[in-house]
């Protein structure tokens, strides 16, 4: 038996010998016609040839093996001229003079309708210009599919594709009356027409596609040709073209190699316009090369849009560099920490310290719902105002009143901060304070015991008036105030579970007396440990103020 597998795979055409033995095809290493595109499994099909008999068979594929436009169940015979498809790839069974007269010789792979005449009874002459026309458009098809491949090497945004998407199927399908490209977009049921070129006088917005046409292309990935939509066998009568007048349309499926983003379609009321068998074929493949140049240039969209992301996230990365204290201004008779790790480039925790003029010592942290250039944003507003009215010695009342005011103006309703000022009077350690809806600072005294400083109102932006009241607190020799983000304590590992405040609590009560720089470091290990291989889920922010012992 002499027969070959013929097929067009990713544009090359691909030739397969059917010799004596087994041959499978699929995407496994050890495939005889390996075949790697995503919609054809390890092991999808076989072809056995014994002697003179040569059989194909399915071995449980996920997208099936067609013999003939049949689906191959059990194992069928095969011969020259006959069709397999394989997925979405589709070859022909050649003989030694060629296709063959098998059961598919002659016919489309593709579902159609088309009127056919027997060469006999055409003249000679009439046969000669036959081969000539068929020669000549498949020539054509040859230079738009070469012409396609254009698309593939010149980065553009997709929209800028559309155009000379049109041009490419008005030429391969011998001007049209009208052309769409749909695609599929996110939480839209039916595809949406992104271009479209009409001729005559239909209107470009009453395109009404067969819904027994979408499903086949879209679903089945199966191109559509019709050149009798009325009577039809193969779709029972598709009224919705009836009524447009259409004697015939074209449809494929714009398929990436991965999954179909929508599809191509072309129809003509004129009559003697037929699409053909030659036609349709072309038009399958150069659907699936504009499909692939739609999904590189949506890639290349999406690498611009981050490269231009990430650039935005240095930058502000850089601006709260600057802005953020790196080491608290000193206070005499005090130790002071500050430290922000952050869990993204940019995060939404913030701190602050200073000296006033009249020799009290502000100090304060934030932490602003979201993350990224919004949440850096409203940080760099924060830290001005605040610094604004610290200067001009605001007390902390009013202080927080005003910034609640300000955030609650500026932002949407989604986007608040809560917030902890506190202002130290260094010779006795009073400090008044207070808290917007913020983690309790611990207060550990020189003993081991503590206390926390709960919220005297609101976080700040979520209502336009809110009602802040102030709190006092006396740090003795030797005591310890701690501000904290919830990353600290919201700090989770794979179960789920958090670090908590009982387990932070208990670290700085044994680390009271110690440096608090190497606290730090070892509040940063032990989350560590916690959390294990999960990654850090929120910014981790410390500010730690110790009055000296006596």
């Amino acid at each position: 038996m002499d027969l070959t597998l013929v097929g067009m795979v990713d544009n090359t055409e691909l030739r397969h010998a059917l010799v004596e033995g087994n041959h499978l095809i699929g995407r496994a290493d050890d495939a005889a016609l390996k075949l790697v595109q995503p919609s054809v499994s390890r092991r999808h099909a076989e072809i056995i040839v014994n002697g003179t008999v040569a059989t194909v068979q399915d071995l449980g594929s996920h997208n099936g093996t067609m013999l003939n436009g049949a689906k191959v169940a059990d194992p069928l015979p095969i011969r020259a001229g006959d069709v397999i498809e394989v997925a979405n790839i589709t070859f022909r069974v050649e003989g030694p003079d060629g296709p063959g007269t098998g059961a598919a010789a002659g016919m489309s792979m593709f579902n159609e309708s088309v009127t056919m005449i027997p060469s006999h009874e055409l003249s000679w002459d009439e046969v000669r210009k036959d081969r000539k026309d068929k020669r000549d458009l498949q020539s054509l098809l040859f230079r738009v599919l070469a012409e396609a491949g254009d698309l593939l090497t010149i980065p553009r945004d997709p929209g800028e594709m559309y155009e000379p998407i049109l041009d490419l199927v008005e030429t391969a399908l011998l001007n049209p009356e009208r052309i769409f490209i749909l695609l599929l977009e996110e939480e839209q049921e039916e595809p949406v027409t992104k271009a479209s070129r009409v001729q005559g006088n239909h209107p470009v917005g009453s395109l009404a596609l067969s819904r027994t046409m979408m499903k086949q292309v879209l679903e089945e990935k199966k191109s559509f040709l019709t050149s009798d939509p009325l009577n039809d066998p193969g779709f029972g009568g598709m009224m919705s073209m009836v009524s447009q007048g259409i004697r015939s349309a074209i449809a494929v499926p714009l398929f990436d190699n991965a999954e179909v983003i929508g599809l191509l379609y072309a129809d003509d009321s004129r009559a003697g316009k037929r699409f053909s068998k030659d036609q349709l074929a072309a038009f399958t493949l150069l659907a699936n090369v504009i499909a692939v140049a739609i999904t590189h240039a949506r890639y290349h969209v999406l690498e611009q849009e981050k490269q231009l992301q990430d650039a935005q996230l240095r930058t502000a990365s850089e601006i709260l560099d600057n802005i953020l204290p790196a080491d608290l201004p000193p206070c005499e008779g005090y130790d002071l920490f500050a430290r922000i790790i952050p869990c993204f480039s940019v995060g939404g925790d913030l701190y602050d310290a200073k000296m006033m003029e009249d020799g009290r010592y502000a100090f304060l942290i934030g932490d602003v719902v979201g993350k990224g250039l919004g949440a850096a944003l409203l940080v760099s507003h924060i830290l001005s105002w605040t610094r604004f009215m610290v200067d001009e010695e605001w007390e902390p009342q009013p202080l927080i009143t005003k910034l609640n005011r300000q955030i609650f103006d500026c932002t949407d309703t989604v986007r608040f901060t809560t917030f902890f000022l506190g202002y130290l009077e260094p010779a006795t350690g009073k400090v008044t304070y207070v808290n917007a809806g913020h983690n309790p600072p611990f207060v550990v005294r020189a003993d081991g015991t503590v206390e926390t400083l709960g919220p005297t109102g609101m976080p700040v932006g979520i209502i336009a008036e809110s009602p802040y009241k102030t709190g006092e607190v006396t740090l003795e020799p030797g005591d310890l105030i701690t501000l904290y983000s919830d990353g600290i304590p919201e700090t989770q590992r794979e179960d789920d579970e958090e670090y908590g405040e009982d387990s932070f609590e208990k670290l700085l009560v044994a680390e009271r007396g110690n440096d608090l720089a190497e606290m730090f470091d070892k509040l940063q290990v032990e989350l560590k440990d916690f959390r294990g291989d999960t990654p850090i889920g929120d910014d981790v922010t410390l500010l730690a103020l110790r009055r000296n012992p006596a």
